[in-house]
């Protein structure tokens, strides 16, 4: 059921914007093969609110999430209440409301289907942080044993407990869960999280998979660095919006 808007909710145009952030991001991660079938959501905090801006559900439509806009960008509160918008927001919501509740670090949440990283769970093998990309998954992603959809503030919790401080999260047989400090973070890190998979897999073909030494993670997770990893790239990113063309 609809709620009205609390006063202190931020301004309408600062709103716009960060739903044309979110939608931009549900067209690169599209466009870049991502999520199969288009399934997969991106959320973000509405700074200094108990709102939650997140994809509504337009899989029901029938749509791709190549054409993501403004108005599928609905609005909900910490419990997952739906507060405004032209259609019911995705069910899996919980996997970031409970996120936003238990990690006030966290101001995006993403919740995909990206294939090898899938693969590692339904294995029940950890993503190892490889690569020069992979230090920020480090000491390992960890595997929830639970492959429903989080669909229930009780299975969000689920996700938080496992997720842990870390960033990433692989659910066994179902999906991943990554969260970031932005719109546009959450979404490198995304991308993240599937190279790093793709690059353990074929490792693992060749012979032993070793990860980046602690040192090196500690060096990529401290100041400017950490600001590299996802400024340095955004812009290749970017560059697979299909509007950019328009």
């Amino acid at each position: 059921m609809n709620q009205p808007i609390a006063p202190h909710i931020k301004p309408e145009t600062e709103v716009l914007a960060l739903k044309k952030r979110l939608a931009k991001v549900h067209r690169i991660l599209t466009a870049g093969g991502i999520w199969p079938l288009t399934k997969g959501h991106v959320s973000c905090r509405v700074p200094g609110t108990d709102r939650v801006l997140i994809l509504g559900h337009i899989h029901s439509e029938g749509r791709s999430l190549i054409n993501t806009d403004v108005d599928d960008i609905v609005t909900v509160d910490l419990e997952g209440n739906f507060i405004e918008g032209r259609i019911e927001p995705v069910d899996e919501r919980f996997a970031h409301t409970e996120v936003y509740k238990a990690r006030p670090d966290v101001h995006a949440v993403a919740h995909a289907h990206p294939p090898i990283s899938v693969a590692f769970g339904i294995a029940g093998v950890n993503i190892l942080p490889v690569g020069n990309r992979g230090a920020i998954f480090a000491p390992k992603v960890p595997i929830l044993e639970f492959d429903k959809q989080i669909d229930t503030p009780e299975r969000g919790r689920m996700v938080v407990e496992a997720l842990g401080s870390g960033c990433a999260v692989v659910l066994k047989n179902h999906g991943v869960v990554v969260s970031s400090d932005t719109i546009e973070n959450v979404c490198i890190t995304l991308f993240a999280l599937e190279e790093t998979a793709e690059l353990h897999w074929r490792a693992a073909q060749l012979g032993k998979v070793e990860a980046v030494s602690g040192a090196e993670v500690k060096r990529v997770m401290t100041g400017a660095r950490y600001e590299e990893f996802f400024s340095h790239v955004w812009g290749h990113y970017e560059a697979l919006d299909p509007w950019n063309k328009k």
